[in-house]
């Protein structure tokens, strides 16, 4: 099947539609008038003004649903547009593949906060919509062969019968669920079948469109096109960790960090060396990214940022945060306020502290945390700290060493609360520093930079008290 024919299909259905739309009005004005006229309101001899109000009811109510259909839309997405100049090496790649193809150029370029990219129909022309996420890890030879298919699908964009059938299609289905607020209430059951039916065509229609445009691209950059769909399949993972692990606590506690993409490559080169793919990786990381073909990659990639806030938390945040200041901002306030919810004078608290000073370390008041120590560096790499105060070296902890005072009570604090209540101690005390790992979000490290088991000790102190845990972690980071 082509292109033309499946939208022939389409605009067949959409014909049939019409005219038993068209009958259906025939036939009830028709049958209300003459009702109207065989009451008396308007006799056989002429229209009467009771005909022609029932005429005019008729058209009324079935005009609506027409109008409905027709302002019908899916709801265009949320994206970032590249104002002239902005990225003129980007729209020259476009124009260039576009000269290749022998297809109309997109009327435009915007970028997606989302792993996607597509042909977007507007009133002056289909918009190329690519998304963020891509021209930050994706090299330049990558994004050609990623936007080739892409860019050949102008062909069909610009075809009348098919722009007519896509846009029947798309009003059809947005008609027939209706607004996501609303429920269904008038044949529900009718016009999810309906909707059905059309999302059935409208994705046939797109199958053969898409396939008629990879095979009118395939000869442009196929070795860099078939590593770009195992890229994107990469990148995707990594912008869902990155969203989950660092955008997602940041969102919900007010602020919107501006350097999502910069996060997104630094999570994707740990997770290479990570998997023991540092040569091929490094080979790699050497050739063109493509977010040089922006002018201004910083800002873009704030804009994208902002916009991801909005697209999948559902509002916009003006409040933004940077990379260096995100463990201040938004890990810390959490943090600090987890710690203070377990007394000072519960016993697993005193213990914390007990360990602490026996490890030659001057115990620390309650409030001293903020700005001292805590920052987010733009690595995982450790940050340097300052000097600590030694007294006697403590020796090595007993097996099965359990809390002094393992006494219980209503008020017993949480594993977290435990948690984040040693975590305050520990950087007080300048025997842990945090660090912002692009993979696993704000991490606890110690002075060789290896990540703090906090949640095992604290685990442990909060099941059975035992605090061999910490204070073998003592012996091993305490001078």
């Amino acid at each position: 099947m082509s292109a033309h024919r499946a939208a022939r299909a389409l605009l067949r259905v959409r014909a049939w539609v019409i005219a038993a739309y068209a009958l259906s009005a025939a036939a009830a004005c028709a049958g209300l008038v003459g009702l109207t006229r065989l009451r008396g309101f308007g006799g056989w001899g002429g229209f009467g003004p009771g005909a022609v109000a029932a005429a005019g009811v008729v058209c009324v109510v079935w005009a609506l649903p027409a109008i409905r259909l027709h302002r019908s839309a899916i709801a265009p997405p949320k994206t970032v547009p590249l104002a002239g100049g902005s990225a003129p090496e980007l729209e020259l790649l476009v124009r260039q593949l576009a000269l290749q193809l022998q297809v109309p150029t997109p009327a435009g370029i915007e970028l997606s906060p989302d792993c996607d990219a597509w042909l977007d129909p507007r009133p002056g022309g289909p918009v190329l919509v690519i998304g963020a996420p891509f021209l930050w890890w994706l090299r330049v030879s990558e994004l050609r062969g990623l936007l080739a298919p892409l860019v050949a699908g102008m062909a069909a964009a610009g075809d009348e019968r098919i722009v007519r059938a896509r846009a029947f299609a798309n009003r059809s289905i947005g008609a027939l669920h209706g607004r996501p607020d609303r429920t269904l209430r008038l044949f529900p059951t009718m016009r999810r079948r309906l909707a059905a039916y059309f999302e059935a065509r409208a994705e046939v229609l797109e199958r053969v469109v898409a396939w008629e445009a990879v095979a009118a691209s395939r000869m442009i950059e196929p070795a860099a096109r078939a590593y770009a769909h195992e890229q994107i399949n990469m990148a995707a993972a990594g912008w869902d960790r990155v969203l989950t692990r660092l955008a997602q606590p940041a969102w919900e506690s007010g602020y919107c960090p501006v350097g999502l993409n910069v996060a997104l490559v630094g999570a994707l080169t740990s997770l290479g060396r990570r998997d023991r793919m540092a040569g091929s990786l490094a080979t790699r990381l050497s050739e063109r990214p493509a977010c040089d073909l922006l002018e201004e990659p910083g800002d873009v990639d704030a804009r994208a940022s902002r916009m991801a806030a909005e697209l999948f938390q559902g509002r916009r945040i003006e409040r933004t945060v940077t990379w260096e200041r995100y463990v201040t901002s938004v890990t810390e306030p959490e943090l600090v306020r987890r710690a203070e919810s377990v007394p000072d004078e519960h016993p697993a608290a005193k213990r914390i502290r007990t360990l602490i000073a026996e490890a030659g370390v001057p115990g620390a008041r309650r409030g001293e945390t903020a700005g001292v120590v805590i920052s987010a560096p733009m690595s995982s790499a450790p940050i340097g700290s300052a000097p600590i105060i030694s007294g006697p070296v403590i020796p090595g902890p007993r097996v099965g060493e359990v809390d002094d005072a393992p006494a219980r009570d209503a008020a017993e604090p949480e594993s977290d609360s435990l948690a984040a209540y040693l975590a305050v101690r520990l950087v007080e005390a300048r025997l842990a520093t945090w660090g912002l790992d692009w993979l696993d979000g704000p991490v606890l490290r110690d002075r060789a930079g290896d990540a703090v088991p906090i949640h095992d000790m604290a685990s442990a102190l909060a099941d059975v008290g035992d605090v061999s845990r910490l204070s073998d972690w003592l012996a091993r980071n305490t001078p």
